[in-house]
């Protein structure tokens, strides 16, 4: 029977926690725009840019994590992350939360690290389900995010971020006394290389589709409560329930459904299913009139995002070759921050001219990762790949 090993229970933590602060701002959006008279794609940007920094940051946290190994640099991020929700939470103006997002996206920039350090403290038979995992709490992260800022901005604006800032101390508090100093390898794989060994066409296939499947969830959560406001006139927390219904929903789907589904179909058809799911939830978005509509294709969405994010997750585990794994999934990390860069500002930039149209973008790239998917060419690079990772 597999077990974690005890090690990567704060990695989980740190990579729950990390995320949050992303998604923690998603449903406040309105009232920001409110408290401070910005406009909406001036808002967009406060998720867009975490996510630059993130990017930045990530090749830096990297090397220095291989340099003074994982658990100096990871403490680190987690002291900036904690500095930056205290600010945001102290935040006088537009230009001081603009400031705090900075800091706390460097911080956030280490998550390469932490996904290095899963391959450090893994065995070979361990790592598939050990990322398969990450790829769940990830995906969990931005559930909870808006969940828990949406039934605490009743509060005030200030205060989902002082209950962050609680949460990432006691984070740094398991990272101290849990996470163990000394890794069981050491990883120093150059930016370059691991750009090559992503450019494998099974590899890069998986990258593309995953790439498109997060473009589309962090457009639509990024701007759900602004298109809501805008359509339907909705409070930011009828926003919070709204998620936190979905939340329920997909993780219940996750452990019912997606698991059991992906053992008997496999993760390839699972995450098939889900985009396919999930185009339908997106392209149905301009024909909302009323809040219990909205929340049917909510639900819907969640089924379907629950089956695309863990099952694309494990199968670029899967067609990673062993010695490349770490690295690829650092790429990935990469790959991931420009689209929660560049979506949430898109999503803004539409709702802003005509909410109706919303759900066309990420419908769009949804239907495209699902078409790569039967694309038999692409398929059949992909399934030759995996026998060479697995051979390699």
């Amino acid at each position: 029977m597999w077990r974690l090993p005890r090690a990567l229970l704060p990695i989980y933590a740190t990579t729950l926690v990390e995320t949050l602060g992303y998604t923690l701002m998603i449903p406040l959006l309105p009232e920001i725009v409110k408290q401070f008279g910005a406009s909406d794609v001036m808002t967009g940007s406060l998720l867009s840019i975490p996510a630059l920094c993130s990017m930045i940051a990530a090749p830096i946290w990297g090397k220095l994590s291989d340099r003074l190994g994982r658990k100096n640099i990871i403490l680190v991020a987690q002291f900036l992350t904690l500095a930056g929700y205290l600010m945001q939470a102290l935040a006088p103006s537009l230009l001081w939360i603009f400031i705090s997002r900075i800091i706390s996206g460097s911080g956030g920039g280490a998550l390469g690290a932490v996904q290095s350090y899963i391959a450090d403290v893994t065995k070979e038979d361990q790592r598939d389900r050990a990322y398969s995992l990450y790829g769940a709490v990830f995906g969990m992260a931005f559930i909870l995010g808006p969940v828990a800022s949406g039934f605490l901005i009743r509060h005030g604006l200030a205060v989902p971020f002082f209950v962050a800032a609680g949460i990432e101390l006691v984070t740094i508090l398991i990272t101290i006394f849990w996470l163990p100093a000394r890794m069981q390898r050491r990883s120093e794989t150059s930016i370059a290389a691991s750009f090559k060994a992503a450019n494998v066409p099974g590899v890069r296939l998986v990258l593309i589709r995953h790439f498109l499947a997060i473009f589309a969830i962090v457009c639509f959560l990024a701007n759900l409560a602004l298109f809501l406001h805008h359509l339907l006139g909705t409070s930011v927390s009828h926003v919070g329930s709204l998620l936190s219904v979905a939340g329920v929903i997909g993780g219940l789907a996750l452990v019912f459904a997606v698991t059991p589904l992906a053992k008997r179909l496999g993760d390839r058809r699972v995450a098939q299913i889900g985009l396919f799911i999930s185009f339908v939830a997106y392209g149905a978005l301009v024909l909302v009139n009323n809040l219990w509509f909205f929340a049917a294709l909510l639900i819907l969405w969640a089924i379907g995002s629950a089956m695309v994010e863990p099952t694309l997750t494990a199968l670029l585990s899967v067609r990673a070759k062993r010695t490349e794994r770490g690295a690829i999934m650092g790429v990935s990390d990469s790959i991931n921050s420009v689209a929660m860069i560049l979506a949430p500002a898109a999503g803004s930039a539409i709702v802003g001219a005509n909410a109706r149209w919303f759900g066309v973008l990420p419908a769009c790239t949804v239907l495209a990762a699902f078409l790569m998917g039967r694309y038999p060419r692409a398929a059949a690079k992909a399934e030759e790949a995996a026998r060479v990772s697995r051979a390699g």
